[in-house]
């Protein structure tokens, strides 16, 4: 089986590249800002963070969790807290909460949910700061696919984010928490079972390939400051203690 995840975060971006012109960001506070000669706004710095994991469980069993728009209990959103400007999820369609006192607007550029996968959602995230974290961003880009693995009993989870922040190593290492955390949150919803190899369940495929940190799962990040960088995982920022911030999809 072709190693599908590492030409996967340029595949989206492309697609991001794509589909962006046609994009209309609802209201003035949902916009993203133009960018000056680092690609951010003033104050701002570029970052990205990658997560990867796979969970044990069929494409369908995890699209049942993660496969509504409006609902993200799977990433700590209390049940109908999620409000939404359509009920079509398509190119402009967007998602209003709130997470750490911050409002949180998610405008779709690209969403598909085959029913055999992969599920894919791309979104932009608008200007926000998290107090609590003491960090700005805002992402142009902000993408998650789910994809089918081991012939089918397995299914990896791909968070890439490309973003602005006052602090990109910060930034980066609090999506990387948030997105790790949700990551795993599915797969408590489903049992808790965890991942290990396609063999041991019962497959000759290619086991992804992903690094595992302490805890289980697998993740892989990135980010950078001012022209510096550093690992979302391994820069110490744990959302799961900032208050507020314990597991939210951004």
């Amino acid at each position: 089986m072709k190693n599908i995840l590492l030409p996967l975060s340029l595949q989206l971006l492309t697609a991001y590249a794509q589909n962006t012109s046609t994009i209309t960001i609802p209201a003035t506070n949902g916009s993203i800002p133009a960018g000056a000669q680092n690609g951010c706004a003033a104050g701002y710095y570029p970052s990205t963070d990658t997560v990867l994991y796979t969970l044990p469980y069929t494409y369908p069993q995890v699209l049942s969790i993660i496969g509504n728009y409006t609902n993200l209990t799977w990433s700590g959103s209390p049940d109908n807290s999620v409000t939404s400007n359509s009920t079509t999820w398509v190119p402009g369609t967007a998602r209003f909460y709130s997470l750490g006192g911050a409002y949180v607007i998610e405008t779709i550029t690209e969403y598909s949910k085959p029913d055999g996968g992969p599920y894919i959602e791309i979104h932009t995230l608008a200007p926000l700061t998290i107090a609590a974290a003491n960090v700005s961003f805002y992402a142009a880009y902000d993408a998650q696919n789910w994809t089918s693995v081991c012939d089918g009993k397995a299914t990896t989870a791909n968070f890439t984010v490309g973003m602005c922040a006052t602090n990109a190593t910060a930034a980066a290492a609090l999506l990387h928490s948030i997105h790790l955390t949700d990551a795993r949150t599915v797969g408590t919803f489903l049992g808790g079972r965890n991942f290990t190899t396609c063999q041991a369940l019962g497959s000759n495929a290619t086991t992804p390939n992903t690094t595992t940190p302490a805890g289980g799962g697998s993740a892989t990040g990135s980010g950078g400051a001012a022209g510096s960088t550093a690992s979302g995982a391994a820069s110490g920022l744990d959302a799961s203690k900032v208050t507020g911030l314990s597991s939210v999809v951004l």
